[in-house]
């Protein structure tokens, strides 16, 4: 069997290399649904690099196979290439190599939108076939990628890699856990709160009732009264509750708005529901029309056919999650910490198939949607070796006579 010496050294041989491939795909913008030049990127340098079969789907999901003997598991690796938008961020495209001191970390990171969150995983998953390939391991079982598109969208991509049979034994989830070892996540949904009023004349308020005015209101109290009850969980921590978007109806400066509406963002764990959510603003529009006649809101949930859509891949049910914690402190030289992602991935959807889901990745949930979206250098190189490696464990290598 291939050792794990032989597996470090021939990473750090191709340094540059694998370096090169990550700014490449950095420079490639690739903000939801326009992901096809970033898909052939991958596309490009999975064929490069030896794999056996690769595919670019209409929705430009990008996947690669290494096929093995057939006698062990197979292993699939998922990340997404699609990320959301730079914003005013500082040259996101450049993937320029500087020093990590003004992030607060130490040696040479990779910095642009996505190096974090998460082509830093996706290069690393791609450069780890190649290495296998290199150092002509023969692995039992197929070493898979599904580098996908839409995931910051809903998912569609890892939706449609599912429906068209690709899928492994066990499925590596690349986004960030600063090189420790994530198991699930929280469920997460989205409530509208509709508040209407009557429009007129911006010259003469008066005349209306301002439904932008009623909505901040509603807002104020939901994040005074209900975000500081939340319950918490052992596991999964607290569930959170935001406000994201809001826009008002007519549109114009001109016009006092007879709609307003607002989204909230709830991230939340089997102690609170998707039904208590709405459950509890609602309680707080009815609570508040008491003092407020001219109040008139609605809350609107999204759904789901299940009451929990988080995960959580019990160690103690899978044995996978021991290999995975022990290939990574093989080559990291220290045992990994167990945790929960703060966001959600798309890791759930293989989850609710029954199968054994792990996440280790480069890169830090702190930099994921910000402007200090960065990778360190060596954590990269770390997370190829640890794919590698734990490519051999899962799957096998096939010992020839």
């Amino acid at each position: 069997m291939v050792s794990l010496k032989e597996i470090s050294a021939k990473v750090e041989e191709r340094r540059e290399e694998a370096v090169s491939f990550l700014q490449e795909l950095i420079r490639t913008p690739s903000p939801s649904w326009d992901e096809a030049a970033a898909a052939e990127v991958v596309a490009s340098k999975m064929r490069g690099v030896g794999f056996h079969e690769v595919d670019v789907d209409e929705l430009n999901d990008a996947t690669g196979l290494i096929k093995g003997a057939g006698s062990g598991r197979n292993i699939l690796f998922n990340g997404h290439i699609d990320h959301v938008p730079p914003g005013d961020m500082h040259e996101p495209y450049s993937g320029e190599l500087m020093d990590g001191e003004q992030f607060g970390v130490e040696g040479e990171v990779v910095y642009g939108r996505a190096a974090s969150d998460m082509k830093g995983a996706v290069a690393a998953m791609v450069m780890a076939g190649g290495i296998l390939r290199k150092l002509g391991v023969e692995l039992k079982g197929d070493y898979m990628v599904a580098a996908v598109a839409q995931e910051e969208v809903g998912g569609a991509g890892t939706a449609a890699t599912i429906e068209a049979g690709f899928l492994g034994d066990v499925v590596i989830i690349g986004e960030a856990t600063n090189m420790e070892i994530a198991l699930g996540h929280r469920g997460s949904t989205k409530a509208e709160v509709v508040v209407r009023g009557r429009s007129c004349h911006a010259s003469a308020p008066e005349r209306g009732i301002n439904a932008l005015y009623k909505a901040v209101e509603v807002i104020e109290r939901i994040r005074l009264d209900q975000i500081p009850a939340l319950p918490d969980h052992p596991l999964f921590g607290k569930t959170t509750l935001t406000a994201t978007q809001i826009s008002v109806k007519p549109d114009t400066p001109n016009v006092v708005p007879e709609e307003c509406r607002f989204t909230l963002d709830c991230r939340y764990n089997p102690n609170y529901s998707v039904k208590a959510l709405g459950e509890d603003l609602e309680a707080i529009i009815a609570e508040m029309k008491e003092g407020d006649p001219e109040l008139e809101a609605e809350v609107v949930t999204r759904r789901s056919s299940r009451e929990f859509t988080g995960f959580y891949t019990d160690p103690e049910e899978f044995r996978e999650v021991e290999e995975a914690r022990k290939a990574a402190a093989d080559v990291l030289g220290r045992e990994p910490e167990l945790k929960v992602w703060q966001f959600v991935t798309d890791g759930r959807f293989y989850s609710w198939r029954g199968l054994p889901v792990i996440g280790f990745g480069p890169g830090e949930e702190r930099s994921a949607h910000t402007h200090q979206d960065f990778v360190r250098v060596d954590d990269y190189l770390e997370t190829i070796k640890v794919y590698t490696w734990l490519a051999c464990v899962v799957c096998g290598v096939d010992e020839k006579d």
